[in-house]
């Protein structure tokens, strides 16, 4: 791996804030206005890790182009998106772990909203802005509204919250996570999340949109072949990592992660019973008695093959989990009120005080 290493710490800070790891591979025509939103942040004091995954194309000398101290690029063979991420991670020397795709863009107060608040709140490890889709020509304007953040358990809206080009990390918690798997061509970012889950309870969710998922021609064929991975290639490391979670039956969230992939064409692949063992082990691990009824009268139309019965089944199963994942969060949401800690402290006091 052939490194050309220009970064040099900043001397105004001696100390680096942000190391932002931005990965691409043959993005020539969206590369240029990626790396300008990074440079053109309001918080400046941050490290920008350009990792080129052996691209074949001018990738490379448009990075070139910026003449910024702050800027390190590595360039690498070809190894997938993972493998990127975790060569930017090795060498990264900031406080906080900042993801941005090459054709992904950035809000000019993007890393200032982070900064603001890990400040506020110093116990919470993980922060996403809110992000937005857009077309490659057509970058939305926000309205002047100031930010405000929550804080919430990583339960199905903040998993939601999360994509790879709005999330950022303590560097202290990414370091105890396992690496980005290498070799997932899709599904890798989720993996990621659940393994996060594992480590952290909390996110912090800012109310304000700070980056932008552009939806490229290259993206919709990625996706289109995603669609035609087998679902036990897809839902295996998943499944592993969700067997690990404590408490698993009440993980609503990884519950929807794990059963909007199980989608009718994918099951029909499968041989039959093969798609019943799988459907089986995954029904397990769901709740029993909130979830069971819905998951086994879906396996019962898989084991008839009739795609019209297996379609309603599945889609009365996703809004049963659906329902279960807004009543948890709900829930969530009351007790971390102040007055509903309030109320639970002096009730454990009065028990503990019988």
């Amino acid at each position: 791996m052939e490194e050309k290493n220009r970064h040099i710490r900043d001397s105004r800070y001696g100390w680096i804030e942000f190391s932002v790891i931005l990965i691409a591979y043959n993005l020539e025509h969206y590369l240029r206005k990626t790396v300008q939103s990074v440079l053109d942040q309001e918080f400046k004091n941050f490290e920008l890790i350009i990792v080129d995954d052996g691209s074949t194309d001018g990738t490379l000398q448009v990075v070139e182009f910026f003449q910024d101290s702050r800027i390190n690029v590595i360039s690498q063979e070809n190894g997938g998106a993972s493998h990127a991420r975790n060569t930017g991670m090795k060498a990264a020397k900031g406080k906080y772990v900042a993801f941005l795709d090459g054709d992904g863009y950035w809000y000019p107060d993007h890393l200032k909203m982070a900064y603001d608040f890990f400040r506020k709140h110093p116990g919470v490890y993980v922060y996403a802005a809110r992000y937005t889709w857009n077309k490659e020509d057509c970058i939305p304007r926000r309205k002047g509204k100031p930010c405000s953040f929550v804080v919430r358990k990583l339960g199905l809206r903040g998993l939601l919250s999360i994509h790879t080009s709005s999330v950022v990390l303590n560097s202290s918690l990414a370091s105890s996570l396992p690496l980005w798997e290498a070799g997932m061509k899709y599904g890798e970012d989720v993996l990621y999340w659940m393994r996060l889950m594992r480590r952290t309870a909390m996110i912090g969710l800012g109310k304000k949109v700070g980056s932008i998922y552009v939806q490229r021609a290259g993206s919709a064929m990625q996706e289109q072949a995603c669609r035609d991975i087998s679902v036990e290639d897809l839902l295996t490391r998943r499944l592993e990592e969700w067997k690990l979670m404590p408490h698993r039956e009440w993980q609503f969230a990884v519950h929807f992660l794990i059963l909007r992939e199980l989608h009718v064409p994918r099951l029909l692949k499968m041989e039959k019973e093969a798609r019943i063992r799988f459907l089986t082990e995954i029904g397990s691990m769901l709740h029993g008695w909130l979830e069971g009824p819905c998951f086994n009268a879906y396996v019962q139309a898989c084991s008839r093959e009739e795609p019209a019965e297996m379609e309603k089944a599945f889609d009365k199963l996703q809004a049963r989990v659906n329902c279960w994942c807004v009543w948890a969060d709900r829930a969530e949401r009351w007790c971390m009120r102040p007055w509903s800690l309030l109320v639970n402290g002096l009730y454990k006091g009065f028990l503990w005080g019988k």
